[in-house]
């Protein structure tokens, strides 16, 4: 049965930062359960964020043929939104893009099945390469900037970052993430679940002021900044992005 989206009292609620068993190897949830789980949880949709990095490439690309790879990227794109359509949740297509240089990850948004496969092997120049060909056409945001292990942020390459990341089972200091902001008062602060296992989902998200349907969408209310941070779990970054907002209005 479908089911309307749930307007909270400051907007629709949307996951920015998920995976699928489909796509991502490390992706324990399959995308109907992903999806049913947000339905469940109150949610009005998702975005699709599967990593799509030279690793991943090296164990799919065998035949040398873009246009494979994208329908097996895809794949759990593509399984999350036959569900989300049966249900009545907004699911939408995004990227977590990684790059040769090391392990730091970039959601993108503002992308469809066409530019996808029209952009072969993005995921095979540098950060700065990929920001400054792409900036233009896409939103890029820093996933988890500062997880154990990661590289120095390349600040230059992104339009924002995650200010909250969700995910239970890392160390993402979304402190020194929020620092950087403040430091950037040109970034966007979002937030994401990063939802790959059974706990992991719906522990953050951005309130929409309207429903969305496609990532084009998406993130043009995410540049408008049209949009507000939630998390029960990190109430204290949610309301420090407010503070944050009350400033920049002044």
């Amino acid at each position: 049965m479908r089911k309307e989206g749930i307007f909270t009292m400051n907007g629709y609620r949307y996951d920015p930062h998920t995976h699928t068993a489909e796509t991502s190897r490390c992706g324990h949830l399959y995308a109907a359960d992903v999806v049913d789980r947000y339905v469940r949880n109150g949610f009005t949709g998702l975005v699709v964020t599967d990593h799509l990095h030279p690793e991943y490439l090296s164990r799919i690309d065998t035949e040398h043929n873009w246009d494979l790879v994208c329908d097996h990227y895809l794949s759990g794109y593509h399984a999350s939104k036959r569900r989300g359509d049966e249900v009545g949740l907004d699911v939408i297509l995004g990227a977590e893009l990684r790059f040769p240089e090391n392990d730091n990850d970039y959601l993108v948004y503002g992308i469809d099945e066409q530019w996808l496969r029209s952009n072969p092997y993005i995921c095979c120049m540098s950060a700065q390469e990929f920001f400054d060909k792409y900036h233009d056409q896409v939103l890029i945001i820093h996933a988890h900037p500062f997880r154990k292990g990661s590289a120095p942020v390349q600040e230059t390459a992104v339009h924002g970052a995650e200010i909250i990341n969700g995910n239970p089972r890392h160390e993402n200091n979304n402190d020194k993430a929020l620092e950087l902001c403040r430091r950037h008062p040109e970034y966007l602060r979002l937030a994401g679940s990063d939802t790959h296992r059974d706990g992991d989902e719906a522990r953050t998200a951005v309130l929409l002021p309207e429903r969305v349907h496609d990532s084009f969408a998406y993130k043009r209310i995410i540049e408008s900044q049209k949009f507000h941070l939630w998390s029960p779990s990190f109430q204290e970054f949610v309301e420090a992005d407010e503070a944050i907002r009350k400033e920049e209005a002044k």
